[in-house]
């Protein structure tokens, strides 16, 4: 394969590879019911079992990084927590150690039957379901990472690439870390690992240095996986790093137990495999295995301080702690009375948010419509949380909780409605912002509504529900007002373009729709509060 193909399909892989985790990711999240959190909480809560299914998928895979990245799409979609994925990405490192004992197996052809089904289908579909996006997306990245695979692999075929591993024979730090480098270069530590041990079978290197090259390879692909995580941000990098420092650390503390075995004499790793009565490549096979399962265990062990440490370094992302509920839990359904409550505060809470939009229009240009755009996406996940941890309490409530859950629930959709019209009439600010004509007034129209929506917030805070009664007077139709606005610039001699006669309309149209939907909240709010008066008297 010539370098230019090599490089074009290095890149291709990885293009393929992102997308595919993107729309893994996305999909996941759609699937994210509370009975399946809850379904997954309770698998996951037993670490050995947890562990045993991660060395099963391993095995089955023989590919580590594709299961890191799993994971990252599982966290991310909400499904498992960051310290609930560790035992299936430790057992799933020893499930990966196969390959050095039985050739390797193709999953190329499942993978492709697995592009084509789901994607026929998804094409077939008019709206495609999760599930599907879900294989398609797995696919993609399978495939991706095949084709980095099958690219890089080329180079270990290359007459250099073997004469540079012969030539550290004997040379333990340059061994490692020529490792280190291929495993970088190849993306993949077995294939580095493989081919050492077939030179060893042939005499070309000794199992000294073997060792070594497992290790410096394992430690390579740890680098690797750092280098990948670059993208990544908040929970789903904290998963990375872990997988980084599982690799770095085991590598370097195997390194030091090498050289306090083969300079000082104590009988550690190499004397223990090599007093298995098998071949010499089973013999570095078991060195394989063993740095797996000695890391495993040193991680799992020392888990909590690690991952403290790694939150501190690499803490959620602000769309991760926006989009995260903070009073209603999967257990808090146990109490069906004291949920309804958590939910009401849930829902004021997520009022609270709301006028975040307006302090992400105050930001520098560019910067309002990236922090926009992630306020969105935050939102609507926590509205969803919402609306899924409602949904389920309709199972348990009684039948005298039932008003207030349906009410509550048609809260939820206002509330999520508001924040979908704060995003429009944001958008809108912005491209009228950019208008010499329209400037000011979209200033004036996000400060106004951003003073209505703070005084409800705070009124609501302190459960002073006569400002919230001059708000929600202060918020009744502005219809009327927003069109004479709009006919005085349309008439009053101001020279607008086509373009932003539409941003005027937009910016107009969009308060009127924000204030409304804001003036039907308060309504629900009040009315809520005359119930709770009524029930008292």
């Amino acid at each position: 394969m010539e370098v230019y193909d090599i490089i074009g399909s290095l890149l291709a892989g990885l293009g393929l590879f992102f997308v595919g985790i993107k729309t893994l990711t996305t999909n996941l999240r759609e699937l994210t019911g509370r009975r399946f959190r809850q379904l997954l909480e309770r698998s996951t809560r037993y670490p050995l079992v947890s562990a045993a299914g991660g060395a099963l998928l391993g095995a089955t895979m023989q590919t580590g990084s594709a299961i890191t990245f799993i994971l990252v799409g599982m966290v991310g979609a909400g499904m498992i927590t960051v310290e609930r994925s560790l035992p299936i990405r430790l057992g799933a490192a020893v499930g990966t150690s196969t390959m050095v004992f039985i050739a390797t197996l193709d999953i190329h052809l499942f993978i492709l039957f697995l592009l084509g089904i789901a994607g026929f289908a998804m094409a077939q579909s008019r709206s495609p379901r999760p599930l599907l996006g879900v294989l398609f997306g797995g696919g993609l990245m399978f495939f991706g990472l095949t084709m980095v695979g099958t690219s890089a692999s080329s180079v270990s075929e290359i007459e250099w690439f073997q004469n540079a591993i012969i030539s550290v024979n004997g040379a333990p730090i340059a061994a490692f870390v020529l490792a280190c480098v291929l495993s970088i270069t190849i993306q993949s530590p077995q294939s580095v690992a493989i081919l050492a041990i077939a030179m060893t079978t042939n005499g070309i290197l000794d199992t000294w240095t073997t060792m070594v090259i497992i290790y410096g390879s394992n430690f390579g692909g740890g680098l690797s996986t750092y280098l990948l995580s670059a993208g990544f941000k908040g929970t789903s990098r904290q998963i990375m790093i872990f997988q980084v420092l599982f690799n770095v650390i085991t590598g370097l503390v195997l390194l030091c137990l090498f050289f306090l075995e083969k300079h000082g004499g104590f009988p550690l790793v190499h004397a223990l495999v090599t007093s298995f009565r098998v071949d010499t490549a089973q013999q570095m096979a078991f060195v394989y295995l063993i740095f797996n399962v000695f890391g495993a265990a040193l991680m799992y062990t020392f888990r909590r301080p690690i991952l403290q440490r790694i939150e501190r370094i690499w803490p959620p992302s602000d769309e991760e702690n926006i989009a995260r509920l903070e009073y209603l839990h999967d257990h808090s359904i146990d109490t069906p009375d004291l949920a309804l409550d958590l939910a009401t505060r849930e829902e004021q809470r997520f009022l609270a948010l709301l006028p975040e939009y307006i302090e992400a229009l105050r930001m520098e240009p560019g910067l309002d419509e990236t922090q926009i755009n992630m306020l969105s996406r935050a939102l609507e996940q926590r509205h969803q949380a919402i609306d899924d941890a409602l949904a389920e309490l309709g199972h348990y409530v009684s039948a005298d909780d039932s008003e207030l859950l349906i009410r509550l629930s048609n809260r939820n959709q206002l509330l999520g409605s508001l924040s979908t019209s704060m995003d429009n009439l944001c958008r809108s600010v912005t491209a009228a912002k950019k208008s010499e004509h329209l400037a000011e007034l979209a200033i004036i129209v996000a400060e106004a509504f951003d003073a209505s929506l703070v005084t409800a917030v705070e009124a609501i805070a302190a459960d002073d529900f006569e400002e919230l009664a001059e708000i929600w007077k202060a918020t009744d139709d502005k219809s009327d007002k927003m069109r004479r606005v709009r006919q005085r610039f349309l008439k009053g001699g101001t020279d607008l373009s086509d373009s932003e006669r539409l941003d005027l309309m937009s910016l107009t149209t969009g308060l009127e729709r924000c204030t409304w939907v804001l003036h039907e909240v308060l309504t629900d709010l009040i009315a809520a509060d005359e119930l709770k008066k009524e029930i008292a008297d």
